[in-house]
């Protein structure tokens, strides 16, 4: 038999072998490299971060992303945790000032694809804002990225850097804050947790004082506060102030919320208050004649460049008014003692500004059992103009000749049954208010002197109002001035035309 040639030789085993086992190598080596990537990116960040160069690269990241200058101090670590003895910001609007600033770097999240710090926060920070400057956060601008090249990273571990954030909350013992007037200082600062691509962060202040540039009336300085609470909200186009307490004087309290919008400057403030005593506003006049404590509400708004627009709805809580010249007259006329100390059981406002002047509108006043005042009031200065209804029991006016029949003859269908009422002007100042209401009770008395029956004039009141005309001698004894003969009974005509004349205004041209 003839053997066939073979044109070539057959592979051995041993090569495919070979081959396998270096194909089987290769895919362990990148199993490996796999694995071991993310160890190695944390090697290499462990290492660069403890650099100074780390330090300068944030230093140009901020001072690019603020458009200012920044500052850090060299980091100091102890294992993951780094420690910087201070910090500093600033740009044309904004400046920050930390001191004892500390976080943690969990490195093991670096496995997880984001970078996570712990930890966080600063012994003492005072952030400092120009008014003049806008609102608005700094615009975005290049920022120097953390891999830039020269970090010693080989370019095929750079695809294992996280591009994730997550901050666990930032604490502050003592932060501080300041714009012109307006102060916050020794207060507690907490900033919620915040992760990469969120646009606002929760803030909370605990104690501390806010000092403002407001001087209330007859205070000596610019109203301060101490801080209860507040509870913040952060983000890129709003600022919102979701609740906070402020405390003052004798334990008076105002609870606020509001908002600012930082491209237009526009904000606005929702107060309540409570518990805050009216003697603080007052001179020393009105101390000695009114008192309580106010409660009720105020909204503020303003807009860049604008005027402060305000108003309010106010009521005084145990509050007694005593003292004026009109409430010592009705004692007289009315022999009432309770006007010598009037508790006022409601007494309520709406107040705002109007021009030049300060608006007080649909004012009620209400003594239960005596009387009750509606109107509204405007002070200019010092100078008052107000126009009221008051409203008196029946049994206030029997004491006073023609005063239920001639003075008191209002309707006021909206008022509270079982009263009669007037119309009482008031002008003058806030040290010496003017009323026309005594002048028309005593042309009240001098039209009962003339047309009504002697018995119809007699009593206290009577005797007071007639005594200045009359004489003290004639004016207890009104019925025989009426009654009397001869030159008695001219003089009596005599003194009720006199007293009639006191029915003209006295406000004239009002």
């Amino acid at each position: 038999m003839q053997r066939r040639n073979r044109s070539g030789k057959r592979p051995s085993s041993s090569s495919f072998r070979w081959l396998g086992w270096l194909a089987a190598l290769l895919l362990v080596c990148g199993v490996i490299l796999s694995l071991l990537a993310p160890s190695l990116v944390i090697s290499y960040i462990r290492a660069y971060v403890q650099r100074d160069d780390f330090r300068q690269k944030a230093e140009e990241s901020i001072a690019a992303r603020i458009q200012g200058s920044a500052l850090i101090a060299p980091l100091i670590w102890n294992d993951d945790t780094a420690t910087v003895a201070e910090m500093s910001f600033s740009n044309a609007g904004w400046s920050m000032e930390a001191g004892g600033l500390r976080a943690a770097l969990d490195f093991g999240a670096i496995r997880h694809g984001k970078w996570s710090i712990q930890n966080a926060g600063a012994d003492d920070v005072t952030l400092r804002h120009t008014a003049s400057a806008s609102l608005g956060g700094p615009a975005s601008a290049g920022t120097v990225a953390f891999d830039s090249g020269d970090d010693g990273i080989p370019a095929f571990l750079r695809r294992y850097i996280p591009t994730q954030t997550s901050i666990s909350g930032f604490e502050v013992h003592r932060f501080a804050f300041e714009q012109e007037a307006w102060k916050i200082a020794e207060t507690q600062l907490h900033l919620g947790d915040w992760h990469t691509g969120e646009v606002s962060m929760s803030a909370r202040l605990n104690g501390g004082r806010l000092l403002t540039p407001i001087s209330a009336p007859e205070q000596k300085l610019p109203l301060q506060f101490d801080i209860t609470r507040a509870t913040l909200r952060l983000a890129d186009k709003l600022f919102q102030i979701s609740d906070a307490a402020l405390r003052w004087k004798q334990g008076a309290e105002a609870t606020l919320r509001g908002s600012l919008i930082y491209s237009t400057g526009a904000w606005q403030v929702f107060t309540h208050v409570k518990a805050v005593p009216l003697d603080e506003f007052l001179d020393a006049w009105w101390k000695q004649r009114l008192s309580g404590k106010i409660e009720g509400d105020l909204e503020m708004s303003g807009l860049r460049e604008a005027p402060l627009a305000w108003r309010a709805a106010l009521s005084l809580k145990d509050g007694a008014l005593s003292g004026l010249p009109i409430l010592d007259k009705l004692v007289t006329y009315t022999n009432t003692h309770r006007f010598k100390r009037l508790v006022l059981d409601v007494c309520s406002a709406n107040i705002r500004p109007q021009g030049d002047s300060l608006r007080f509108e649909n004012i009620i006043v209400q003594s239960n059992g005596l009387l009750r005042i509606e109107g509204s009031l405007t002070i200019r200065g010092r100078a008052l103009e107000g126009d009221f209804l008051l409203g008196v029991t029946p049994e206030t006016l029997s004491g006073i000749p023609g005063a239920g029949s001639r003075v008191f003859v209002e309707n006021n269908p909206a008022g509270p049954p079982g009263l009669q009422w007037t119309r009482v002007r008031i002008v003058g100042t806030l040290d010496a208010p003017l009323e026309d209401l005594s002048s028309r009770l005593i042309g009240a008395a001098g039209m009962s002197l003339l047309l009504d029956t002697p018995g119809a004039v007699v009593g206290q009141g009577a005797e007071t109002l007639l005594k200045p005309v009359l004489g003290e001698d004639a004016a207890k004894l009104p019925g025989k001035v009426i009654n009397g003969a001869g030159s008695m009974l001219e003089n009596g005509v005599n003194a009720g035309t006199g007293l009639l004349k006191s029915v003209l205004p006295v406000f004239p041209g009002k």
